[in-house]
């Protein structure tokens, strides 16, 4: 087999912000690189996870090696803390094949990493001839790319995305660790059955209506814009009524700087049982926290925006769900996918 030179890898990319550059490999980063000093570590590390990020390409090989240094939350397993770093391989828009990588490390409760960094996923016996592929990274890790394989023989050209692009951000329930796979979050499930090109935003645990994040919204080529607010500030009471409503405003003035008139879609929190009604150090409940967001969304179109909607979190995700709410805060990979179908339903389709 034959090395892409890493040049010719990045522009195969899709679905990320930035482009960390080390001498040997290339990482997709979900944040602007200029950021990173910014950035407290744990948004740093979420925000440089891969999740919704993909190779996109026409090629005629019959089989794909990525080599990479990775570094993933967890492994496969049962249970509500499974977070399998999962490849995922579609072939003419037709899923093929969803792997995990041999090799990688994994984070541990201290902090610290197991196993090897080194990682390698192949992808064999693909179909003869002119083929468009496109391989999702996967969403519960850091990929650092040095290497990708094909046949010795095969060409490979990039297969730039021209689709209509819709940018979410979120939490991790945005994020979506707990999916079968990157292709598997409920933006990633909403943006296929719209026919649309995803960037994929949701920073796990850290979405936190902050100035940053607008800031990267803000520089973002987008027909559509998506941000699923509330339950990352929820917690210790990060934000109180004044300031969540502060924050909430002054995220979407920063992002209509260069959005003026591009459709925005606000999102209060889905359904968990144990925070409806109790707030977190004088924080307003999940309750309340919609009432907040429809009122932020209510006053915005007053003052003469007529390109923002509001949507109920419960409208994706209820009570009614709760048996596909495994830890009463994340969906399991069933709930998401039933998020990014209702999502469709009601804001990407004709209907909606």
């Amino acid at each position: 087999m034959k090395a892409i030179a890493l040049e010719t890898v990045e522009g195969l990319l899709d679905g990320h912000v930035d482009v960390r550059r080390r001498p040997g490999s290339i990482q997709p980063l979900r944040y602007p690189f200029a950021d990173t000093l910014f950035l407290d570590p744990f948004t740093r590390w979420v925000a440089s996870c891969a999740a919704g990020i993909r190779l996109r390409m026409i090629t005629d090989t019959t089989a794909i090696r990525i080599a990479s240094t990775q570094r993933s939350t967890g492994g496969p397993g049962p249970g509500p803390e499974a977070r399998p770093a999962n490849y995922e391989l579609y072939i003419d828009g037709a899923f093929w094949k969803r792997q995990a990588a041999n090799g990688g490390a994994t984070l541990t409760p201290e902090g610290g990493l197991a196993g090897d960094e080194r990682a390698s996923v192949a992808f064999e016996g693909l179909p003869a001839g002119e083929k468009h592929i496109e391989i999702w990274l996967p969403q519960t890790a850091t990929v650092s790319i040095t290497s990708v394989e094909v046949d010795d023989s095969s060409h490979v050209a990039s297969w730039p995305d021209e689709r209509r692009r819709i940018v979410f951000h979120g939490s991790s329930i945005s994020h979506c660790m707990e999916a079968e796979g990157g292709s598997g979050s409920w933006p990633a499930v909403a943006s296929a059955h719209a026919d649309a090109r995803l960037l994929n935003m949701g920073w796990a645990g850290s979405c936190l209506l902050s100035g940053l994040a607008a800031r990267a919204i803000r520089d973002q080529a987008a027909d559509l814009i998506v941000l699923k607010l509330g339950i990352n500030v929820h917690g210790e009471g990060m934000l109180k009524e004044r300031t969540f409503l502060d924050s909430a405003h002054a995220m979407i003035s920063i992002i209509r700087e260069k959005h003026p008139e591009t459709p925005i879609v606000i999102i209060s929190p889905i359904f968990s049982a144990s925070r409806e009604q109790a707030g977190s150090a004088g924080g307003p409940t999940l309750a309340r926290m919609r009432e907040l967001l429809e009122d932020v969304v209510a006053a915005r179109v007053r003052a003469g925006d007529q390109h923002i909607r509001y949507l109920s979190g419960l409208e994706l995700f209820d009570a009614a769900d709760a048996p596909d709410l495994p830890d009463d805060l994340h969906p399991n990979a069933a709930g998401y996918r039933r998020m990014g179908e209702r999502f469709h339903a009601k804001v990407l389709s004709d209907a909606g």
